[in-house]
């Protein structure tokens, strides 16, 4: 809003000087009150969070949401994964969604988890692959997405990976007969299957899956006020835990598993 004052002249010094201190008053106020925006990187990955999803997806509604209850906004871009992990290690954005493991550990500091994701393997329909060490895995090539983690059984020097820039196009490759299996996340990869009624006739998710992994918000160390903003964010979450708004957002997405 402008304010357009008219001049006063020289004969009331004391009303403009009344009118300039309210006016400063005022400014300072408005700032005080207006709510500080946070850059935030985050990945294409349904059922999570999407551009395609209401609202961005419920990661995205439920880190809006802790935020905005501890008086931040938060500014969110899409953006391939690998970028992501750049951009946010560089500190010019936090990254939403993210898993941990002793690399980023490194780097970043992390928010108290928003969900549990559980991690595994996708096959053709009908093969008959063994995996339960890495010596099974020797002979098989597996699709993984680029900059990804990876669980300790997949830390092997002996095996051979054929890295793709999403989940969904390491099932394709699997639909196409080019690797053998794909790791990523259950719920992500039922998701793709579900969007392609061609592609789900042919892949499947093997259960039981690897492991369950906790996804965060994170913030370079070197980023300025990364831990005032990660406390920010689990009060808002702890709130919102506390209250039920949490479970009603993964539950309305049927993730609330």
């Amino acid at each position: 809003m402008l304010l357009h004052l008219k001049p006063l002249g020289l004969a009331c010094p004391a009303l403009l000087r009344a009118l300039l201190m309210g006016l400063s008053l005022a400014l300072c106020s408005a700032a005080a009150g207006a709510a500080q925006t946070v850059a935030i990187c985050v990945g294409d990955f349904q059922p999570y969070n999407s551009p395609a999803l209401p609202q961005g997806g419920p990661v995205i509604q439920i880190a809006v949401e802790a935020m905005h209850r501890s008086g931040y906004e938060l500014k969110v871009e899409f953006m391939p994964w690998a970028r992501v992990l750049k951009d946010g290690s560089e500190g010019r954005c936090g990254i939403l969604g993210i898993w941990r493991n002793a690399e980023r550990e490194l780097i970043f500091d992390f928010s108290q988890p928003l969900i549990q994701q559980e991690l595994g393997f996708f096959a053709r329909r009908g093969s008959k692959h063994e995996y339960k060490d890495a010596a099974q895995l020797t002979e098989l090539v597996i699709g993984v997405e680029r900059g990804s983690y990876l669980p300790p059984l997949l830390t092997s020097k002996d095996l051979r990976f054929d890295p793709a820039g999403s989940l969904q196009k390491n099932l394709l490759k699997l639909a196409r007969g080019r690797i053998d299996l794909a790791f990523g996340a259950k719920d992500a990869g039922l998701a793709g299957l579900e969007r392609e009624p061609e592609l789900k006739a042919s892949v499947e998710w093997l259960s039981p899956g690897l492991e369950r992994k906790d996804t965060h918000l994170a913030f370079a160390k070197t980023q300025a006020q990364a831990r005032e903003l990660l406390a920010a964010f689990d009060k808002g979450l702890l709130g919102m835990k506390a209250d039920g708004s949490l479970r009603k957002i993964l539950q309305a997405a049927k993730l609330d598993d």
